[in-house]
């Protein structure tokens, strides 16, 4: 686990390492810390721009004590995981499993931190709800319930941003997407919208229609 002190420190040392500036995207609890919304995280979750820019990174990394250990998920979209004693980072490209980070994610980025070579953008709270989704990882479900309850999410955000998820990768995102917020409203009492739900339902219902129509022609 890592504070969002022991967080910043990290960053400092390694924007020191950098021989360049480097531009990336903190996402899920890692951004939580940042907007004062969670105590400590697990994974400190980061998106870069190109593979370049990971592998300068890592190297920095690895001046500072930390070691690769492995992968987690499969091919491209797999992140390359380095430690050090408590401290574990996930370091992705353009993509976290089934979600792209796209120009709208890009776009709604309000707060950047700059330590040294290292330039740290905070991924909105409606973009960290929607990753939470695709992640389906423990603790998604309380950090989503506590970006919920403590900020005002803009819900018109989260559907334009599923819609386009489904247009440009995973088809079925809107699915997904409907059994995480139906869950933390039905199992949780999330205070998310009834409209909300109706809307990402009839999203999630269209494209598995066309999923099983798709399926039938084939046979």
């Amino acid at each position: 686990m890592i504070g969002a002190e022991e967080q910043i420190e990290l960053f400092k040392l390694i924007g020191n390492e950098l021989k360049k500036k480097i531009e990336c995207v903190i996402i899920g609890g890692s951004a939580m810390l940042f907007y004062g919304l969670k105590s400590a995280t697990k994974d400190v979750d980061i998106v870069f721009l190109s593979e370049n820019d990971r592998k300068d990174f890592i190297a920095a990394a690895e001046k500072i004590g930390f070691g690769k250990i492995g992968t987690r998920y499969k091919a491209d979209k797999t992140p390359v995981i380095v430690e050090r004693k408590n401290a574990r980072m996930d370091l992705f490209v353009n993509e976290v499993v089934s979600f792209k980070l796209s120009t709208g994610i890009l776009s709604r980025i309000k707060e950047k931190h700059e330590f040294e070579n290292l330039i740290a953008d905070m991924i909105s709270p409606e973009d960290i709800i929607l990753l939470k989704c695709a992640t389906d990882r423990a603790g998604d479900r309380k950090d989503a319930l506590d970006l919920i309850a403590k900020l005002p999410i803009k819900w018109d955000i989260v559907i334009e941003e599923s819609v386009w998820q489904m247009q440009n990768g995973k088809k079925v995102f809107p699915v997904f997407l409907f059994d995480f917020l139906e869950e933390l409203k039905g199992d949780y009492n999330a205070e998310i919208p009834n409209e909300v739900i109706r809307k990402v339902r009839k999203l999630a219902e269209a494209e598995m229609m066309k999923v099983l129509k798709k399926d039938k022609s084939k046979k």
